[in-house]
């Protein structure tokens, strides 16, 4: 319906034009103006209802059926774009720039799309490799290795990239959980080949750091400058879990202290 009161309106205005001694090619040629008129504004929908009266009034006219086509390739590239498929865009826009028999004037337009999607599609060339990476070290059981791919990765503006973002955050949380059952097992393994315990032997704390998991995580914690520094980091008891102690960390950043993560202090995990 709006492509019909477009094409209406528009050749309304060109009859009214027109005195009664123009012929049928002059019309036709006005049209056609009107057509890329409309492409130089981005009206891309009136210039393909344009070009179709055209087509359809001359049907065995090569170069009008070019500018169509070329025009319905930039709005499909714009749809693509709109759905999230900026692969299948930018080629629906090279197809249009490169379009035999078509207009200068559009290819032109198409050009201009594709210099401001490049960019983004290079960004995403980029966060499908970081993802394939962290895929391939938690192939590997190098769980650690790889949430820290990831964590680098939605650190990223990922809102144009949700399924990467997604599938990122369940590869993390997958990682986390085969840490977690990594951790047990050791722990059970230890508890098994131990000797017995003698009365001055130290009882297992849950909520007792690791060897080198609290410096690690500090250290973590500073480089992604969510402290200020190490000593402004607090530390307060949460949970249990696997018997295995949680602590709630806070940090002062900018000077002011507030809530970072929740932090297992056997593992180093750590999420919020």
């Amino acid at each position: 319906m709006i492509k019909k009161v477009i094409v209406e309106t528009t050749v309304a205005l060109l009859l009214a034009a027109c005195s009664s001694k123009e012929t049928a090619d002059i019309t036709h040629q006005k049209i056609m103006e009107k057509g890329l008129d409309a492409v130089a504004e981005n009206d891309f929908a009136k210039a393909e209802a344009l070009f179709e009266l055209s087509v359809e009034d001359n049907p065995k006219d090569e170069t009008t059926k070019a500018y169509l086509k070329q025009v319905m390739l930039i709005r499909q590239a714009n749809e693509d774009v709109g759905n999230d498929k900026e692969g299948e865009g930018l080629q629906a826009l090279q197809k249009a720039k490169s379009y035999k028999k078509g207009s200068k004037v559009i290819s032109a337009k198409a050009d201009e799309q594709i210099k401001l999607l490049t960019p983004s599609k290079t960004k995403e060339v980029t966060y499908r490799k970081l993802f394939a990476e962290a895929e391939s070290l938690a192939e590997k059981a190098r769980y650690k290795d790889s949430n820290d791919k990831l964590t680098a990765l939605l650190n990223e503006d990922l809102d144009n990239y949700r399924d990467i973002q997604q599938a990122a955050e369940s590869l993390k949380d997958k990682n986390a959980a085969e840490i977690e059952k990594k951790a047990k097992e050791e722990q059970m393994a230890a508890n098994k080949n131990s000797t017995v315990t003698q009365p001055t032997e130290k009882a297992y704390d849950p909520y007792e750091w690791a060897p080198g998991v609290k410096e690690e995580f500090e250290a973590e914690l500073v480089k992604q400058q969510y402290a200020d520094s190490v000593d402004t980091i607090r530390y307060e008891k949460s949970q249990l879990y696997n018997n295995q102690g949680f602590y709630t960390v806070y940090a002062q950043m900018d000077g002011v202290e507030m809530y970072v993560v929740t932090v297992n202090a056997k593992t180093g995990y750590y999420h919020g």
